[in-house]
């Protein structure tokens, strides 16, 4: 099986001159490198006939070493000299004047294939600003390393935030460019939007099967296996539990001090869900909720990855946690006339609601299933890979 090859590597041996003597922004981080592990900021800065122009950051910063939901400052970076504005300040929104002095905006990034991972919504954003401004997109292609679990309810409009910028299922199946052509379709049809894309991959494989190295995409998914969990156990960060940040197993530990990992574990296994398991486990966070307490709980292991059912596995683990623990409850919106962050992630109410009347998955999901039979008619014309 030949390695997969990203698409700056397409970009670097194909050298297009039409982009010799534009200005470029580019936005990227620590995962933004070729095959040979050259950083895109490098390997533009230095390519002839293109003009670095400026960097842009996201959730986790250009270099990734910002933790979730800390606000990037713009800064100068030292390597290149080259000024660097941040895409995650107290707005999300991305300013047409960012832009002006720019004729296009590089994207590389790896994504996880999941709704509410950000780097979504900042391409939504910046596609917004792009449609406004006449600036050109151009996104270099990178796999999506969970496309085999397409999965989950499509968000609801009441619902669209940061953590759910589209109306999407949980789990997409598709590539950032793949997306990208998707909102150029359906919201900002007049971007000029230009896909690199990745070779050699195709939707059966799993991110292991790239024979590539898994660079972090952000602090909190630190290997390729955290990718299966995190579309999980996510929704745990919409409760008073932990969801393992601040331990070396973020989206895997999942607990609080007064947490019941027997009565859990039995709970959830009468479930016979396929393709999943709880051990016990017992942590101590050093951030985030009950940072530098012993946390009582669970260990979500991904046994069959090819039978798990995300949004159910998701569904029902949540109905254990309320089930046992009086002590479950849920986040209190973060701002005055918000939803809570749990119908945020969820992108409806219906699934919160559910839990606290400890309804089964069924009756909560009896759409879904037509969701996502519409929603791969929605995707078919802007697919890119067999």
């Amino acid at each position: 099986m030949a390695k997969v090859l990203y698409g700056i590597d397409r970009f670097v041996d194909e050298k297009p001159d039409m982009w010799s003597g534009k200005r470029i922004g580019l936005v990227t981080n620590q995962t933004g490198i070729t095959s040979d592990f050259r950083s895109t900021i490098d390997v533009l800065n230095e390519m002839e006939g293109i003009t670095l122009h400026k960097l842009f950051a996201c959730e986790h910063g250009v270099r990734g070493d910002v933790q979730a939901g800390v606000h990037v400052e713009d800064f100068i970076d030292e390597k290149t000299g080259l000024p660097v504005f941040s895409l995650y300040g107290p707005s999300k929104k991305v300013s047409t004047e960012l832009l002006e002095d720019v004729d296009a905006i590089f994207f590389d990034i790896q994504d996880v294939g999941v709704r509410f991972y950000t780097y979504l919504a900042t391409v939504k954003y910046i596609m917004e600003a792009c449609q406004q401004t006449g600036t050109a997109f151009v996104v270099m292609d990178r796999p999506n390393p969970i496309a085999l679990l397409m999965s989950g309810n499509i968000l609801e409009s009441e619902f669209v935030s940061f953590v759910g910028p589209h109306s999407l299922p949980v789990c997409l199946g598709l590539t950032i460019g793949e997306y990208a052509r998707l909102i150029q379709k359906e919201l900002y049809p007049e971007v000029e939007l230009h896909v690199y894309e990745v070779e050699n991959w195709n939707r059966s494989m799993w991110g292991d099967q790239w024979q590539q190295q898994w660079i972090p995409p952000s602090p909190n998914i630190p290997h390729f296996s955290t990718t299966m969990y995190y579309p999980v156990t996510c929704f745990i960060e919409g409760t008073n539990l932990s969801e393992g940040r601040g331990t070396t197993k973020p989206f895997e530990w999942i607990g609080a001090p007064w947490f019941k990992p027997e009565e859990m574990i039995k709970h959830f296994a009468d479930k016979n869900l396929a393709g999943v398991e709880l051990i016990p486990a017992y942590f101590t966070p050093n951030m985030s909720k009950h940072a530098g307490e012993l946390c009582k709980g669970v260990q979500l292991l991904v046994t069959d990855r090819d039978s798990l059912e995300v949004s159910k596995a998701a569904y029902e683990f949540l109905h254990s946690i309320f089930s046992v623990h009086e002590e479950a409850t849920w986040l209190e919106p973060f701002k005055e006339g918000m939803p809570p962050f749990a119908d945020l992630l969820w992108g409806t109410e219906k699934v919160r609601m559910g839990i606290d009347a400890l309804l089964p998955y069924e009756v909560v999901a009896k759409s879904w299933d037509k969701g996502l039979d519409d929603w791969k008619k929605r995707i078919d014309s802007i697919l890119l890979y067999d």
